[in-house]
């Protein structure tokens, strides 16, 4: 079965198996998958990328875009008097 990486920024953001980016070997692809099962833990606020060398990089996490709730829409229509 072919097997793939997906390399966004010089960082390994997916890897796979079928139709996919980068085709890699079973050996690479294990190896990938054993240093992913080993990703080191960040404080809050941040989060550990992996680098297309096998290396973890820290970096502060992105912000989460998340939907407003229908009162949040509210709160900020009628300027905080909710």
């Amino acid at each position: 079965m072919r097997r793939y990486k997906v390399i966004e920024d010089d960082c390994i953001v997916a890897i796979g198996k079928g139709a996919g980016n980068i085709e890699i070997t079973e050996e690479e692809y294990s190896k990938i998958m054993a240093v992913i099962k080993n990703r080191p833990r960040a404080e809050e606020g941040f989060e550990y990328v992996l680098t297309s060398s096998l290396t973890w990089e820290l970096r502060e996490a992105a912000a989460v875009e998340r939907e407003l709730t229908d009162g949040e829409v509210l709160g900020i229509i009628l300027g905080g008097a909710v």
